[in-house]
């Protein structure tokens, strides 16, 4: 996609890379979300109040409330309950595709300060073995 106006990142905001069950992992993805976006908001010099949407990706749902991604991760760091909120889910590449998504919103005029970022933290990820739900009685004969 060609934009057809200017369309501006200024300022970014991440979390370290972490390991598999290491230091990272009894953080969600919601708070991983929150220090990126409150390093973001602080090196763009943005009020919370300024942004018009929260674009936020993952690929699964990693925490009980993920369901509430976008919307947790924005409200943690002051952006008002009015604001919308999308959660928007990919296999690869969540963040960057956070980030197209935010300039189609500002290419349609729709929104003029888009909040984006991507988060997942694998340690917290539901585990499911499959094929073994006939076979594995739950103390029943």
């Amino acid at each position: 996609m060609t934009f057809k106006q200017a369309i501006y990142i200024v300022a970014a905001g991440r979390t370290p890379f972490g390991t598999f069950g290491g230091k990272l992992k009894d953080y969600t993805a919601i708070d991983l979300q929150e220090a990126a976006n409150r390093g973001a908001l602080k090196q763009a010099k943005l009020s919370p109040e300024a942004i018009d949407i929260t674009i936020i990706g993952s690929a699964s749902q990693t925490s009980t409330y993920a369901i509430y991604l976008a919307r947790h991760a924005a409200l943690r760091v002051g952006v008002p309950i009015r604001v919308p909120a999308l959660n928007m889910n990919r296999l690869c590449e969540f963040g960057s595709q956070s980030v197209i998504n935010g300039g189609q919103e500002v290419e349609l005029r729709d929104s003029n300060i888009v909040l984006c970022g991507g988060t997942e933290i694998i340690s917290q990820a539901p585990y499911a073995v499959r094929n073994t739900r006939v076979d594995i009685k739950l103390d029943v004969d």
